[in-house]
């Protein structure tokens, strides 16, 4: 089985250094392979995964260079784990603060988590915040965390969560009854005040490779997580909710699961989120209310027989829009339109 995966990786060679030239030469393929191997043998569950799902192992090997993240165990950035019946690339609190600073955005960063009986003074989020504690004694219960960070110009950023967001983030996880969030969620709870933090550093001309090695980092350390939706899907949602498409928006509402739909419902920025769930309410009405126009008009046309007419008006219609229509008719006017439409 290890030679079966060895070969898989090996496959991987040609596009791994390209996409390892984009950043530079950062890694060494040889080396890499060696790290790989080593943390895929560390048990037989992992190396059966990644068997049993030798894409998902490709695409964290590729994840590898295309980020710039060596599994290096001595550096302790980035794992190769099982999650979900998959290979994931796993990027620890350390590897995201080291692409961080690499992207030039940040000179450094620090992540603290603040506890009840901590003494904790928020400055604002241009000033470094004062924070107070025992760490040999009796902090009390989490309350929340905060990264500050340093940027080239010398001045700081400081970016501040309550652990109720730390946790909203987490119940979006859907390892979040299991995996890192339960064993190490001090760690994940850093990550999270990290990525949080990465949305409000400047951007500029020169970091802009370095800040891609990041988003891809952060993209794939959600999916590692388990998180219930990705970058992309996140992506497709606000560019359907900020063109107001109506039909399109209750499209991806009705090939996206529960979890995640309800994850991206509520992962508006704070301060909108009521006012844009509103929103999305209501597109997601008027996209329902569009195919129940269309299932009004095929059932007018059953009633007189119009075969011509509900033939035209589906023919509109993509594969995937037709199918809602046809959903909501009993078998019979199926029946009925499927006829129409092979004589038209």
């Amino acid at each position: 089985m290890s030679n079966q995966v060895m070969q898989v990786i090996a496959a991987q060679k040609e596009r791994f250094l390209t996409l390892n030239s984009a950043n530079d030469d950062l890694l060494s393929y040889e080396q890499e392979c060696i790290f790989a191997k080593q943390q895929l043998e560390k048990n037989d569950f992992t190396m059966k995964t990644a068997a049993n799902n030798q894409r998902s192992l490709q695409g964290a090997i590729l994840n590898v260079a295309a980020i710039g993240i060596s599994l290096n165990p001595a550096k302790q950035h980035a794992y190769l784990v099982p999650r979900s019946g998959a290979i994931c690339l796993d990027i620890s609190f350390q590897g995201l603060r080291k692409i961080a600073t690499d992207s030039g955005a940040i000179e450094w960063a620090k992540v603290e988590l603040v506890y009840k009986n901590d003494q904790f003074k928020w400055n604002g989020p241009i000033i470094a915040p004062v924070h107070e504690a025992d760490p040999f004694g009796d902090r009390g219960e989490l309350i929340g965390g905060y990264c500050l960070a340093k940027l080239p110009s010398g001045e700081y950023m400081t970016e501040v969560m309550k652990v109720e967001e730390i946790n909203k983030i987490r119940d979006t996880s859907k390892a979040s009854k299991n995996g890192p969030w339960v064993n190490w969620y001090d760690e994940m709870a850093k990550k999270t005040i990290l990525k949080r933090a990465f949305k409000q550093w400047p951007q500029t001309a020169t970091n802009q490779a370095g800040r891609a090695r990041l988003e891809s980092a952060i993209s794939a350390s959600h999916e590692s997580e388990g998180t219930a939706y990705t970058l992309e899907e996140h992506a497709e949602y606000m560019n359907l909710f900020n063109a107001g498409n109506g039909l399109d928006f209750y499209l991806m509402r009705k090939r996206t699961s529960e979890d995640v739909w309800n994850a991206l419902y509520n992962s508006f920025e704070k301060g909108t989120k009521v006012k844009n769930k509103a929103i999305a309410d209501d597109l997601e009405k008027s996209g329902i209310a569009i195919i129940l126009e269309y299932v009004s008009l095929v059932q007018e046309y059953k009633g007189s027989d119009d075969e011509g007419s509900a033939a035209e008006t589906v023919s509109e219609l993509s594969d995937e829009e037709l199918k809602l229509v046809t959903e909501q008719l009993n078998q019979e006017e199926i029946d009925w339109l499927s006829q129409a439409i092979e004589a038209a």
